[in-house]
């Protein structure tokens, strides 16, 4: 009878320990909730659009590893006056179109990143050679250079039309499907 006594007080003390951890577990997981709110990333919405204005870089990365293939994405960060259109290809390189500009005084053009988020091409480099810009294999040449004003806008009907993207640049080619292409017009930022 004494230890079946002495068994259930180690057993009813065990019992309140044990309580009383996940009582302290509950706690900081709601402290960790108030402090970081959702490591999960953001959601893009059914028109292709982002807001990121409040995530965190753990958030962004898991956007970025879970970015939609062959589709326009418009970035939002409104916090910080940062606005992307961006297109993810089949090998993880990443297209920055900059058709419409947020600043009249700004450029347009694009910058590609290979999937380690490095710059490889960027429309403005004048020491990247001949860069050839293909709408469904219609060669556009470079249509930023020189900033011709008709020549971008032949070059922006063309593209809004268009299924397959291919840039060329010393024995590189980058190919990008062209889906939500009504994203196109919106306005970005395009400063460096």
């Amino acid at each position: 009878m004494m230890n079946l006594l002495k068994f259930l007080g180690i057993f009813g003390l065990m019992l309140s320990m044990i309580s009383g951890c996940q009582t302290i577990n509950k706690s900081k997981q709601k402290v960790t909730s108030i402090l970081h709110p959702s490591d999960k990333a953001p959601e893009i919405d059914k028109k292709g659009s982002v807001d990121v204005s409040k995530t965190t870089q753990e958030q962004m990365d898991k956007l970025a590893a879970n970015m939609p293939i062959g589709q326009w994405v418009y970035i939002e960060n409104e916090a910080q006056g940062i606005y992307k259109l961006q297109n993810k290809a089949q090998d993880g390189a990443l297209l920055f179109m900059r058709l419409n500009c947020k600043s009249a005084n700004q450029k347009q053009g694009f910058i590609i990143q290979n999937k380690d988020g490095l710059e490889v091409l960027r429309s403005s480099d004048e020491k990247a050679g001949q860069i050839q810009v293909l709408l469904d294999n219609k060669n556009y040449i470079n249509p930023f250079e020189g900033h011709n004003a008709k020549k971008i806008e032949i070059f922006k009907t063309a593209l809004m039309k268009a299924q397959v993207i291919k840039i060329y640049n010393a024995t590189n080619l980058y190919i990008f499907k062209n889906a939500k292409t009504e994203l196109l017009d919106k306005a970005v930022s395009c400063r460096d």
